[in-house]
């Protein structure tokens, strides 16, 4: 008889689990529908990108690129800076990463309305895109600036670079963002770099878009590059303060050069250690200033840490991952779950005395 009464109320704990973690799916997370709209309005930009390479012609190869994205390109190109790897391109097309940009926004305290400062990279279309779409749910305000060269696999047609994805999105009415200036890119010490066909390319993709062309030249004006970056950030910002600092790709400009450049903290960084390198790049000065900032790089790390797949084939549905998941749990559900346990409990001792 006792051994029925502890089955019955093991049975009970089951199903107040059961209908606890249940009631996670009918409660409103704010910052789920947020999520959840970016990614979704990231897949669309997505797909609107792929319409406007397949009218100008750009094949997609679908040895690269199984997934059709349009947002794979070639492993070298007149545009192409440095080597890259097809896994953590292939792994940025998928749209949740929007939905994880957002996430990491929301921490960092962003609000509607604040300016965000974004230094954008055309190795990473498809996650410029994501950020554009967090940004839009968001209604936060960017600062732009781009770099036009792509690494391996990033958006290296000279036809069809990221400022030629940039304008399509805007003048498709998905996204009203413009970068308010641009560099060529890939012009680092040790790195790689553009030919001089690459240079002239990239500087026409830059001018056919109306962009400021940044004239940076790697280590020898990195200390001024940066300068302007800033510049150009506190100029639209007048006396607001910015929100957060966002990087995609590893620019020389949002890295730096100090022996720790390479091993920055991805994702959402709230704090860096003190530095007195003298080569420190954006993200490192923007964090000592207390300004939260979301390193886009180590693609592969980011998609782990927030249950996202690497390298999926095919890309996964939206929503999707760990983060895109509800969170919250029912305050009436958890509290009636206790009561009847604390009841059968009850019983149970009675029944003993």
């Amino acid at each position: 008889m006792r051994t029925s009464r502890i089955l019955l109320i093991a049975l009970c704990a089951v199903a107040v689990q059961l209908g606890v973690d249940g009631s996670r799916a009918f409660v409103r997370d704010p910052v789920l529908e947020d999520m959840t709209a970016a990614a979704r309005l990231a897949k669309r930009a997505m797909e609107i990108l792929k319409e406007e390479s397949v009218k100008r012609g750009i094949a997609i190869d679908h040895g690269t690129d199984p997934n059709e994205t349009g947002l794979i390109g070639a492993e070298y190109s007149d545009l192409t800076t440095t080597l890259g790897s097809l896994e953590s391109k292939r792994t940025s097309t998928n749209p949740n990463f929007a939905g994880i940009v957002v996430e990491m926004l929301h921490r960092a305290g962003a609000k509607q309305g604040e300016q965000v400062a974004v230094s954008l990279s055309g190795s990473f279309p498809a996650l410029n895109v994501a950020v554009f779409s967090a940004l839009q749910v968001l209604k936060l305000r960017p600062i732009l600036i781009s770099s036009v060269g792509a690494s391996a696999y990033g958006a290296n047609d000279p036809e069809w670079t990221w400022l030629d994805m940039e304008r399509s999105l805007r003048e498709r009415e998905v996204f009203p963002y413009a970068s308010r200036a641009a560099s060529l890119g890939g012009i680092a010490e040790g790195g790689g770099g553009l030919g001089e066909h690459g240079i002239l390319m990239g500087l026409a993709a830059i001018h056919r878009n109306g962009v400021r062309h940044l004239d940076e030249r790697g280590s020898a004006t990195l200390g001024n590059d940066i300068k302007i970056h800033v510049s150009l950030y506190e100029s639209e910002l007048g006396r607001e303060k910015l929100a957060a600092f966002i990087n995609v790709g590893g620019s020389l400009t949002s890295l730096g050069e100090c022996r720790d450049a390479g091993s920055l903290p991805v994702g959402l960084v709230l704090k860096l250690p003190r530095s007195t390198c003298p080569g420190r790049g954006l993200i490192s000065q923007m964090a000592e200033k207390g300004v939260p900032v979301i390193h886009l790089l180590n693609i592969r790390r980011i998609a782990t840490r927030y249950g996202l797949p690497v390298d999926p084939i095919p890309l996964p549905p939206v929503p999707d991952g760990k983060a895109m998941r509800p969170g919250k749990y029912s305050l009436p559900v958890v509290l009636t779950g206790l009561v009847v346990l604390l009841a059968a409990l009850s019983l149970e001792f009675r029944k003993k005395d």
